[in-house]
C-alpha cells in the first residue's frame, strides 16, 4: 500500500504551489477563476496544474521570476513552468 504522507512531502506545501500558480497566471494577465467559471479550464485541469507545480521542482525559480515581474505590464509565460502549455492555451 502506498504511503500518501510520503507523496505529500515530495510535492511540498500545496498552498505554496497554489499561490505560485495563481501569481504566475496573474503576472501573465490570466484570470484562472474566470477561466474556471467560463469552462475554459476544468476543475480537474486546475488541480493537475497545482500538482504539476508541486512536482516540477521549480518553485524557487518561479518565486524569483515573480519577483522580477513586479514592474512588468504583462509577462510572457516562462518555459520552465510545468503548466506553461495550458496557461498559453488560456491566454
Amino acid at each position: 500500500m502506498r504511503d500518501l504522507g510520503d507523496e505529500t512531502r515530495r510535492l511540498g506545501n500545496i498552498y505554496r504551489h497554489l499561490w505560485l500558480l495563481r501569481s504566475l497566471a496573474f503576472a501573465a494577465g490570466l484570470d484562472l477563476d474566470a477561466a474556471l467559471a467560463e469552462g475554459r479550464l476544468s476543475p480537474l485541469e486546475f488541480s493537475q496544474m497545482v500538482t504539476a507545480c508541486g512536482g516540477g521542482g521549480c518553485s524557487k525559480t518561479c518565486a524569483l521570476w515573480l519577483t522580477a515581474q513586479k514592474n512588468a505590464d504583462q509577462a510572457a509565460i516562462p518555459d520552465f513552468c510545468a503548466s506553461a502549455e495550458i496557461l498559453r492555451r488560456l491566454g
